[in-house]
């Protein structure tokens, strides 16, 4: 059996999912994208490339396994097979898999019931729908995978979801390929008006989920205003710190043991600022930060850290306010940290939520990120940026109001926390300040470490 299907009849992430060779690749498609009719093209490949080893094919339920996988697979084959060609469903004592005429089955499976795939063992998988999978399932069905065979593949293609397939495909985990597939791409085989009737009914952070493929949290996100697609974004530029080394400077720090983040920010005009580096240690000491950030390298005027830098380190007993003056500077007092009711955070993500701007309410943008950041994230868990469109506040539960204070799930909220103890600062010590009428009848509100 051989099928050939013309790169001009696909869409670009319907080519990019077929030609992967990744072991495991999520196609992240909005509705209408094509994505179920790519993985019954990705099921025939695989079945073709691995002769007499099975396979499985793993649907949210039976119910969406027979009406939209099995029927869009069949609809491909019935394009170039004839009748007396076509794989047959065996359906025995439970046993239910897919016989192309070769005795080798592929095995026809439910997210429900993640039993039903213990004990199996393929050498190929594909998936729809992941985002309704329970998680156990997916994990189930990854180690079933390991018949030995020439393309071992794990395949899926669903709507993405802010929930554990973000953290497996959203984060640059190694071995992990994120292809994403917007609906714009397969409008030719569409309905006339799909598209803009969806953008009619859908708010535009459900629109990059739905419509555009992108990972993006619905509900409850701290910074609402930021586009998921944030690098083609207005909040992202080009942008080549070493040829602007005479700026002003802040590093902005979120110390401790366990995680840390460290932001470089540049002062481009007044009231107006650029990130332009970043770090996210791990397990690494306050005195081993200094050394890192040392070795980086970039002139610093100002240094704006946790209001409580001032506790002892329990990891080294000596003050943090005493290790970061370990970094050199162009200034001799550098260490700054915000004091009194500045300090409540729903203050600070108020005035980074300013900074950051909404071009629905035509209000500034005021700190924008660097290009080059993107580079820094793929490879890494953390980062400015992934974390301020992942920051979100708590759901709501029996009823009771969200509440105003963003979830800490002590991975990603240390880069947004020490933006926001920068960002207070700005307002305190920058021309902001004369814009804020509460600001400008109270004290300083920082203190200078001597």
């Amino acid at each position: 059996m051989k099928i050939s299907v013309p790169k001009s009849k696909l869409t670009l992430g319907q080519r990019q999912f077929l030609e992967s060779q990744e072991p495991v690749i999520l196609m992240s498609g909005g509705f209408g994208s094509g994505k179920t009719t790519a993985l019954a093209l990705k099921l025939l490949q695989l079945k073709a490339s691995n002769p007499n080893v099975p396979g499985l094919l793993i649907s949210q339920s039976y119910k969406s396994l027979w009406a939209i996988s099995f029927r869009r697979l069949m609809s491909i084959l019935r394009l170039s097979l004839p009748a007396d060609k076509m794989p047959q469903v065996v359906d025995r004592q439970g046993e239910c898999y897919l016989d192309f005429g070769d005795g080798v089955p592929v095995f026809l499976r439910s997210a429900v019931n993640p039993d039903s795939i213990d004990g199996l063992d393929v050498g190929w998988l594909l998936g729809d729908e992941l985002r309704h999978w329970p998680q156990h399932t997916y994990e189930v069905a990854l180690g079933r995978v390991r018949a030995k065979c020439d393309k071992p593949q794990i395949a899926f293609a669903s709507t993405p979801e802010m929930h554990w397939m973000a953290e497996e495909f959203n984060t640059s985990k190694r071995g992990r390929q994120l292809i994403i597939a917007p609906t714009s791409q397969n409008e030719k085989n569409l309905a006339p008006g799909f598209i803009d009737n969806l953008r009619l009914s859908y708010s535009p952070r459900l629109q990059k989920a739905v419509i555009d493929g992108y990972f993006t949290i619905l509900e409850g996100a701290v910074y609402e205003a930021l586009d998921p697609d944030f690098y083609n974004s207005n909040h992202a530029i080009e942008y080549n710190p070493k040829r602007y080394l005479d700026r002003k400077t802040y590093l902005a720090v979120d110390p401790g043991f366990r995680r840390s983040a460290y932001l470089w920010i540049h002062e481009v005009a007044p009231m107006e600022w650029v990130v332009f580096d970043q770090v996210m240690p791990e397990h690494m000491s306050d005195a081993q930060c200094v050394e890192m950030v040392n070795n980086r390298g970039w002139p610093i005027d100002e240094i704006w850290c946790d209001p409580a830098a001032d506790n002892t380190q329990s990891a080294i007993g000596i003050d943090t306010v005493t290790m970061l003056r370990g970094i050199r500077t162009r200034s001799r007092t550098p260490i700054r940290y915000i004091t009194g009711i500045f300090r409540a955070i729903p203050f600070g993500v108020d005035k980074t939520r300013t900074l950051l701007g909404d071009q629905n309410l035509k209000s500034p943008i005021r700190i924008k990120f660097a290009k080059r950041l993107e580079d820094m994230e793929r490879s890494k868990a953390r980062g400015i940026v992934r974390d301020l469109l992942g920051y979100r506040y708590p759901e709501m539960k029996h009823g009771q109001p969200v509440g105003n204070l963003p979830f800490k799930d002590g991975l990603t909220d240390h880069s947004v926390d020490a933006l926001r103890y920068w960002a207070v600062g700005m307002w305190l010590t920058s021309g902001l300040r004369e814009l804020d009428p509460i600001m400008k009848t109270t004290n300083t509100g920082y203190k200078v470490a001597a």
